[in-house]
């Protein structure tokens, strides 16, 4: 890490009247223009909604957040809630998580409020909503640019016009050589509330999010099948119910599992099968990703030929946690 960036957050990054978010920001000296551009967009995805208009507009990091809440006065009362995440995982660049079921619009705005902050600083979060039946979308992506679809231009252009915008041809500084930073990497913002994998967790839990993936198939961002590769999983478990256990509480514990499988419901049955015979039962599996296992410290390494065929190679301590399964 820099030295600037250790004395972050008294300095971030200006380009003549361009602020940066602290999360993402050009490599060179190379001052971003405040706009908008617009065009008519056709979804390659089945399941989108058909051809909307879309906006990407760009304003200087100390205008995002008064924007973004005008913005989102455009969805619908009732959205469903999409967050982006920088994966841990070896074969993705991003985790998408998306809400099962609609939340009103107001809900979504109070939690926005509550961590405006890591939304529009952190350079590993994305966040957004959108209508399923009146298909209005807004999202602040992780270069802190804002996208917004919509079947109508013209209320997003009179906002945009009342914030000062205007339409013009934009060279956007994330296509050029550019870093990504999270806010837990500067001195000072160390707390939960800066942790972007924190405040994903409690966003997944809030609203319900799920992982955009297929369960059965383990391919790579572009789509190559990945066959049999070592994962890490980290589960919330319990102990199994005891018939005279009555309406106790069960404890529950964090447990951490390193294992090989073909894919994420092969690993899920996995972990299942592991906790069966400890008479412990998987309440939620908080993370699953797959890993380099060169990068692991030697005394989790899997021995001889373990990432030959399925199965966990390593299960550590269960640690409890005050989540209560009931």
């Amino acid at each position: 890490m820099s030295q600037a960036h250790e004395l972050l957050p008294l300095v971030r990054k200006k380009v003549g009247n361009f602020l940066y978010p602290y999360g993402s920001f050009p490599d060179e000296d190379y001052e971003q223009l405040e706009g908008y551009e617009s065009d008519y967009f056709t979804a390659e995805d089945d399941d989108a909604p058909g051809d909307r208009y879309r906006a990407v507009i760009v304003v200087s990091a100390e205008k995002l957040i008064p924007l973004f809440l005008d913005l989102c006065q455009l969805l619908p009362e009732r959205v469903h809630v999409v967050l982006e995440r920088a994966s841990e995982d070896i074969y993705t660049e991003r985790d998408v998580f998306l809400s099962e079921s609609e939340v009103t619009r107001e809900q979504f705005i109070e939690v926005f409020k509550a961590y405006d902050f890591i939304f529009t600083e952190d350079g590993m979060l994305g966040l957004g909503a959108f209508g399923r039946d009146d298909p209005v979308e807004v999202f602040l992506a992780d270069h802190k640019e804002l996208v917004v679809f919509a079947p109508d231009l013209g209320p997003v252009r009179a906002l945009l016009e009342k914030h000062g915008l205007q339409p013009r041809k934009l060279e956007y500084y994330y296509e050029r050589s550019h870093t990504h930073l999270a806010l837990t990497q500067y001195r000072g913002l160390r707390g939960t509330q800066y942790d972007y994998l924190s405040v994903a967790d409690m966003l997944r839990h809030v609203f319900g999010l799920s992982l955009q993936l297929d369960e059965d198939q383990n391919l790579d961002d572009e789509g190559r099948p990945l066959g049999l590769v070592p994962w890490r999983a980290i589960a919330t478990v319990a102990p199994k119910r005891r018939a005279r256990s009555g309406r106790r509480q069960n404890p529950s514990y964090v447990q951490e599992f390193f294992l090989s499988a073909s894919s994420r419901s092969e690993a899920r049955a996995l972990v299942e099968k592991q906790l069966e015979a400890d008479s412990f039962v998987l309440q939620s599996l908080e993370e699953l990703f797959r890993i380099d296992v060169h990068e692991l410290p030697s005394e989790l390494r899997p021995a001889g030929t373990a990432l030959e065929h399925p199965g966990i190679w390593y299960a550590g301590e269960r640690t409890a946690t005050d989540v209560h399964w009931h």
